[in-house]
C-alpha cells in the first residue's frame, strides 16, 4: 500500500490551473487526493526555484519581480512575468518542500517536526516559508532535482511539450519561468512559433560544433544556446515520436548522464501533465481544451507481431548506476517495487528527486483502493504503451492485465491485432478513452466518457483510468528515450500484481 502524505494548505496548483481550475475538476480530484498533492510535487522538484548558488528550492515561479508569488503560480491566464529571477534574503515562499543535511527516506515530505517557517526552524504542518532556508532533520529523498540542468533549460523542454499539446495555460506558465530564468523573450518567442533557436541543430555533428562556441553551463544553473536548443530538439522528439528518441544530440551538446536522465524526466513528466489536464478537464467539463474536433473518430492503435507478454530485456542507452552505488535513498524511492536493482531503476537512479516521487505517483494510481480494478487500470496502461510504440512497457502490462483478468487470450488479441480485437464493450471503451489520451494533442471526446458513465463506471473509476493513462505518457517516454529492448528472459520494471 501507498504511502499517505499530508496534504498542502495550496488552493490551487499547477494541474489545476493546466485543467481549468473549475469547481468539478476540484470535485474530481478530491477523490485521489494523495495524487493532488503527489502530482504538485513532482512540478516542485523538477521545476525549484535559484535563490543563488545554493540548491534549488521552492515550488514554482520565484517571488519578487519575476512570477507571482502564494501557494501556487499566479492566478489569471498564466503566471505573472517579470524582469529577472526573486533576490532577497532567502527562498521563494510557496509550497517548497523542506530540504536539510539529513538522510534521506520515505516517499512522503519530510518527517519530524514539519516544514520549516520563520527562519529556518522546522516546525507546524505547512509548507515553507519565511526568510531562511527550510530544514528539517530529514528530508524526502533527492529532494531537489539537482544534477546541474538549468531551469531555463527545462523550462524552454518544457515549454515545448505545452506548445505541442496546444494547452494555453501551461503555455503561459512555462513561457513565464523561461523569461525569468533567461531575462529575455526572445527564446519563449522562437520555441512557441516552432523558429529556430540559437544553437539549434539537425545533427549531432552540427551540434558539437554550435555547443564548442558557446560557453559550459555554470555551477548556478547557467544554460548555453546550444543545451538549450538541444533540450527543446529532445523535447519535441520525445513528444511527438517516443519511439525514435535519441541521445545524441543532447550528449553533443554537452550533457552528462544524470543530465539527460533529468532532462528525459522534465519531458516524460510534461508530457504526462498535460494528458492529466486534458483527461481531467474532459471529466469535468467534456472538453478536453485541446481544440480537437470532438466529433472526430476516435483514436485507435495497431497490434502486431512485435508486441508479446513474453518476459523482454531492456537495454540502457546510458550507464546505469552499480547496484553498489545504490544507498538506502535509493531503496526508500523505490519502495513498493518488486525490483529495484534493474537497470531501468539504476539508470533512473541518477537523478534521485524526481525517482522518488514518480514511484509514490506511479504506486497511487495503481494500487489505491475502489475505483477502477486493478486489471483495467493494467489494460489502459497497455493500450496506450501500444500508441507509444513501447514494446517493453507493453509487455509488461499486458502480462500484468492477463494474469488480474484470469484469461490471457482477449490481451493476446489485443496486442496482436489492436483496437479492433479487443472483445466486450466494458474494454472496448476503456482501451478507447485510454487510447484518446495518448495522442498530442488528446484526441478523447466527451463521448467516449458519457458511453462509460453509462456502462456504469463511476466518477472515481474514471479519475483512475485518466490518471493510469497519463501516467503512461510518462513511463513510456522514459523507457523508450533511455534504452531499447533487445531479446527476451529478463528482469522487468514490475508492479505487485495484487489488488
Amino acid at each position: 500500500m501507498h504511502q499517505a502524505v499530508p496534504k498542502t494548505d495550496a488552493p490551487v496548483d499547477v494541474l489545476d490551473r493546466f485543467a481549468g481550475a473549475t469547481p468539478e475538476l476540484a470535485r474530481l480530484r478530491a477523490l485521489r487526493p494523495e495524487l493532488i498533492e503527489l502530482e504538485q510535487r513532482a512540478y516542485e522538484v523538477l521545476f525549484p526555484v535559484r535563490t543563488g548558488p545554493g540548491p534549488a528550492t521552492g515550488s514554482g515561479p520565484a517571488t519578487g519581480p519575476g512570477p507571482a508569488t502564494g501557494p501556487g503560480p499566479a492566478t489569471g491566464p498564466g503566471p505573472a512575468t517579470g524582469p529577472g529571477p526573486a533576490t532577497g534574503p532567502g527562498p521563494a515562499t510557496g509550497l517548497g518542500l523542506a530540504t536539510g543535511s539529513g538522510p534521506a527516506t520515505g516517499l512522503g515530505p519530510a518527517t519530524g517536526s514539519g516544514s520549516a517557517t520563520g527562519s529556518g526552524s522546522a516546525t507546524g504542518s505547512g509548507s515553507a516559508t519565511g526568510s531562511g532556508p527550510a530544514t528539517s532533520a530529514r528530508t524526502v529523498p533527492g529532494t531537489v532535482t539537482d544534477t546541474g540542468v538549468s531551469v531555463a533549460e527545462r523550462a524552454a523542454a518544457a515549454l515545448a511539450v505545452a506548445v505541442e499539446h496546444r494547452r494555453a495555460p501551461a503555455v503561459g506558465h512555462y513561457r513565464a519561468l523561461l523569461d525569468t530564468a533567461t531575462g529575455e523573450t526572445a527564446t519563449a518567442d522562437r520555441i512557441i512559433a516552432r523558429a529556430p533557436l540559437d544553437g539549434d541543430t539537425a545533427t549531432a555533428a552540427t551540434a558539437a560544433k554550435a555547443t564548442a562556441a558557446t560557453t559550459t553551463a555554470t555551477a548556478t544553473g547557467a544554460a548555453t544556446p546550444g543545451r538549450i536548443a538541444a533540450a527543446v530538439a529532445h523535447a519535441r522528439l520525445l513528444t511527438h515520436t517516443p519511439a525514435r528518441g535519441g541521445l545524441d544530440a543532447l550528449r553533443a551538446a554537452g550533457f552528462t548522464d544524470p543530465q539527460i536522465v533529468t532532462v528525459s524526466q522534465t519531458v516524460a513528466f510534461v508530457n504526462h501533465q498535460m494528458q492529466l489536464a486534458a483527461g481531467l478537464a474532459l471529466l469535468a467539463t467534456g472538453d478536453s481544451g485541446t481544440g480537437t474536433d470532438p466529433g472526430a473518430p476516435s483514436t485507435t492503435v495497431a497490434g502486431g507481431p512485435r508486441y508479446t507478454t513474453d518476459v523482454l530485456t531492456w537495454r540502457p542507452a546510458i550507464r546505469p548506476l552499480a547496484p553498489g552505488e545504490l544507498g538506502e535513498e535509493h531503496r526508500a524511492a523505490l519502495a513498493g517495487k518488486a525490483r529495484v536493482d534493474t537497470p531501468y531503476f539504476r539508470t533512473l537512479g541518477h537523478d534521485l528527486g524526481i525517482l522518488a516521487v514518480r514511484t509514490a505517483i506511479d504506486l497511487a494510481a495503481f494500487t489505491a483502493e475502489g475505483g477502477l480494478p486493478r486489471a483495467e487500470r493494467e489494460l489502459a496502461a497497455t493500450a496506450v504503451s501500444l500508441y507509444n510504440g513501447c514494446v517493453y512497457c507493453a509487455s509488461v502490462h499486458a502480462r500484468l492485465t492477463a494474469r488480474l483478468h484470469g484469461d490471457p487470450a482477449p490481451v493476446r488479441r489485443f496486442l496482436a491485432y489492436g483496437s479492433t480485437a479487443v472483445l466486450g464493450r466494458r474494454w472496448k471503451l476503456i482501451t478507447r478513452l485510454a487510447t484518446g489520451l495518448a495522442p498530442v494533442p488528446a484526441t478523447a471526446a466527451e463521448a467516449d466518457v458519457e458511453a462509460l458513465r453509462e456502462l456504469g463506471l463511476t466518477e472515481l473509476a474514471l479519475v483512475d483510468l485518466v490518471h493510469c493513462a497519463a501516467f503512461f505518457g510518462w513511463a513510456n517516454r522514459l523507457m523508450l528515450s533511455l534504452g531499447s529492448v533487445e531479446g527476451e528472459d529478463q528482469e522487468h520494471e514490475g508492479r505487485q500484481a495484487t489488488e
